[in-house]
């Protein structure tokens, strides 16, 4: 198992997030999913609603306007519209 995971939220003008985290909670278009490092590889789509992700103690909220995930070896990319702070 990983580290952790190197997350990426992208909108069509900015690279919003590029970190490496601990955990990333998504709406995902069937459901809210979290990923760990170790996580199956998955492609999905998203709802409008509020990502999270962790790293140490401090969990960062931020509210995206659907898009698309992509889990894959320990890295996550948010591909979405918009985002905003929450």
């Amino acid at each position: 198992m990983a580290d952790g995971i190197h997350l990426q939220v992208i909108t069509p003008t900015d690279l919003v997030v590029d970190e490496q985290v601990d955990e990333v909670v998504a709406p995902g278009e069937i459901g809210e999913f979290g990923v760990l490092p170790g996580h199956i590889p998955f492609i999905t789509t998203l709802h409008t609603g509020e990502l999270r992700y962790r790293k140490g103690g401090v969990e960062t909220k931020l509210i995206i306007e659907g898009g698309v995930a992509d889990v894959r070896d320990d890295k996550v990319n948010i591909l979405t519209d918009s985002v905003k702070d929450n």
